[in-house]
């Protein structure tokens, strides 16, 4: 990295920043990357996870350098940035687990065909038809954890895998899933507590 930019200090690199200096921008990523993955870390202990949501920080920093501005500091700011985008992420993965858990019920134990459960009922074929369009052996190991509760340990030696691996499919099928229904989900909740 260019003496220039390390010598700096993080507002004045955000001041360059500001005007477009991609070098000014690379300085601020490797000079704080390390300590905002730590902090990632501590919340969801997912190395690929955190690497992508540092990454989508940056990139969100980035595409709005222009007028980026900083209230305190660039750390604080990344700091903030990056524990909302976890908890976004935690919070997201629980609403499709819930409704994977829900969907498991329903086939299990069936639901009363009220106009609401009809509603939850669309919504998880919806779902069912979306875990369908990934790839075999995703949707092979999700169906493996979701669904028949199995550890990535038992998953692993199932399939004759590794751990990481089983893991790693599990948190694609998670996302894979989240994007497809995060806007369903909102539309859904929407319908069934419109009229309270």
């Amino acid at each position: 990295m260019n003496n220039r930019y390390t010598a700096l200090d993080d507002k004045a690199l955000v001041a360059l920043i500001n005007k477009g200096e991609h070098r000014a921008f690379e300085e601020l990523f490797h000079r704080h990357k390390l300590v905002l993955y730590r902090h990632a870390y501590r919340m969801i202990a997912d190395t690929e996870l955190c690497n992508d949501i540092i990454q989508e920080v940056f990139l969100a920093v980035w595409a709005k350098h222009t007028q980026w501005t900083v209230s305190s500091t660039p750390l604080a700011y990344l700091y903030q940035a990056v524990r909302n985008k976890v908890l976004d992420h935690i919070s997201h993965e629980k609403v499709v687990s819930r409704y994977m858990h829900d969907f498991v019920d329903f086939n299990e134990n069936g639901i009363c065909f009220t106009e609401e459960s009809l509603l939850e009922k669309e919504l998880l074929e919806l779902i069912e038809e979306n875990k369908a369009l990934l790839p075999q052996r995703t949707r092979e190991i999700f169906e493996l954890n979701k669904e028949q509760q199995l550890s990535y340990k038992e998953i692993a030696q199932k399939l004759s895998i590794s751990e990481k691996t089983a893991k790693k499919q599990v948190h694609n099928a998670l996302r894979y899933l989240r994007t497809k229904l995060s806007t369903l989900l909102f539309f859904i909740f929407f319908i069934l507590f419109s009229n309270f």
